[in-house]
């Protein structure tokens, strides 16, 4: 990949960032406007989860199922055109993951450390201050307070939808270089030297620092404030019928684009390649040991990230700033992105003390880890709260109970509380790990080939039955496995305690 191609893919990216995180801040208060219209638990609820379902979609599915539509475009027009409707198509299809994304950190997110009550009496300070300390604490007061969520979201968005790889590599019909991701990966692949790789990562990941240096500030200047947590305060919006009926136009699309399309599309041609499959013993015993294996390393790396990011909650929640700067920087791999992770991670194991484990699945448990611990420190964000600990110490005082029954609701209430969102917890981030095409394909041993490296070879050529019924076991097999094994889990939590 020359120089040129890089900057022109680079620039492209940064732009498309750009143009997506801005509109999600913008539209934002429309969705969560929307989500708090709902008369009832039930139902703000069901409206939250149709929004964020696009982001737990695989993006490997997504561009296997636009991927003929790129196909076509390219056929009938060409040029100008098809780059304009591509780049058009691979944006919304952006857009709608980075919306999700968006409501996602406004949940996950504490409430600012600087209240509005706090802003307002500085501001009657301000003839009573010098002009250049009382503009410099209003703007620290400003990225502290009101202005945190929303810069968080802005440079989180950005990063994840600059760092895209998958939907892009299957939708790119090799005319228009629109990221960058994709050309260092096939360049990479093509056997480019691992310097001049590094090189180009390099400059992605310079562009990814000043992504994120918004959100950045943002937590510096809340490290830094003294002030007490500010209650949470939803987003206001003024309520009409166009804004709620956009809302519901958006949603439906968002949902109709990247889950009912694909499944619609898919589901007949899936359920015969499984048929199929299964006629096959030989099909069938190499699948199953290769879908064994995924799942097994998606799922080691699930809890070793999600027991890492558990130690991390409390201290970035804590006083302890030097503890928290540390915790910080260990989610600092993850952010930078699966590509740039897994090239600086072959860079290690290139060393020749750590090169006898090169070929072996400690690189990619490695690189599985370190990607999913900003995910996982999300996901123990909102599973060990100060309300929830306070209540499973409670249901543990009870388990000492000498009543059978009391120790029974107890048991119950520990499974609602802590093993129930920890199974979920676990389900969502080894399903994230079992489809990431990158790490995978950049560091799996010789001896084994995860099944989605598979996929990823095969959905550039024909879309066959086989394929089709293969993807379908891929969905499936995260999905059944973990909650199968949460409720054995359960079943023998329970014969314990009676």
């Amino acid at each position: 990949m020359s120089d040129a191609m890089l900057k022109t893919a680079m620039t492209a990216s940064v732009i498309r960032s750009l143009v997506i995180c801005t509109l999600v801040c913008l539209l934002l208060p429309l969705f969560s406007h929307w989500i708090q219209q709902g008369r009832t638990r039930q139902a703000r609820t069901l409206r939250q989860l149709c929004c964020v379902l696009p982001f737990f979609t695989p993006d490997l599915v997504t561009g296997f199922q636009y991927r003929l539509t790129a196909s076509a475009w390219a056929g009938l027009s060409g040029g100008l055109s098809y780059i304009v409707l591509t780049e058009l198509l691979y944006g919304t299809l952006q857009f709608f993951r980075a919306a999700a994304l968006g409501l996602l950190l406004y949940r996950i997110l504490p409430p600012a450390s600087v209240t509005t009550e706090s802003i307002h009496s500085w501001r009657l300070l301000r003839t009573r201050t010098p002009k250049v300390r009382w503009y410099r604490e209003w703007l620290r007061l400003q990225l502290a307070g009101p202005w945190r969520t929303t810069l968080l979201i802005w440079s989180l968005t950005a990063v994840v939808v600059f760092q895209e790889f998958e939907t892009a590599a299957l939708m790119q019909i090799d005319q228009h270089p629109w990221s960058w991701a994709v050309g260092l990966f096939d360049a990479h692949a093509a056997w480019q030297p691992l310097s001049q790789s590094l090189r180009m990562a390099a400059a992605a990941l310079l562009l990814e620092m000043l992504l994120l240096i918004p959100g950045l500030l943002a937590v510096a200047c809340s490290l830094t404030s003294s002030a007490a947590p500010a209650e949470p305060s939803p987003i206001r919006l003024t309520g009409s019928r166009i804004q709620c009926g956009a809302a519901w136009a958006l949603v439906g699309l968002s949902l109709g684009l990247l889950i009912l399309i694909p499944v619609y599309s898919s589901a007949p041609a899936a359920l015969r390649g499984i048929q199929n499959l299964l006629s096959d013993s030989t099909a069938v015993r190499r699948t199953a040991s290769s879908l064994a294996t995924s799942i097994c390393c998606a799922a080691a790396a699930s809890i070793c990230a999600l027991g890492i990011a558990s130690r991390l909650s409390p201290d970035l929640r804590g006083r302890q700033r030097v503890l928290a700067v540390i915790s910080s920087c260990l989610l600092l791999p993850g952010l930078a992105g699966p590509l740039i992770l897994s090239l600086g991670l072959q860079t290690l194991f290139q060393l020749p003390l750590l090169r006898p484990a090169w070929d072996t699945l400690l690189p990619q448990l490695l690189g599985q880890i370190l990607w999913l611990l900003p995910r996982a420190f999300a996901a123990a964000q909102l599973l060990w709260t100060e309300e929830r600990s306070e209540s499973l110490h409670a249901a543990s005082l009870l388990l000492q109970a000498a009543d059978s029954q009391q120790r029974r609701t107890a048991t119950g209430l520990i499974w609602r509380l802590q093993d129930l969102p920890l199974a979920a917890a676990l389900l969502v981030l080894t399903h994230w790990a079992f489809w990431d095409v990158t790490t995978a394909s950049l560091l799996h041993p010789v001896t084994f080939e995860p099944i989605v490296t598979r996929l990823y070879n095969e959905m550039h050529f024909a879309r066959t039955e086989a394929l089709l019924g293969l993807t379908a076991l891929s969905i499936s097999t995260p999905i059944v496995s973990l909650p199968l094994a949460g409720t054995i889990a359960f079943v023998f939590r329970l014969l314990r305690r009676q």
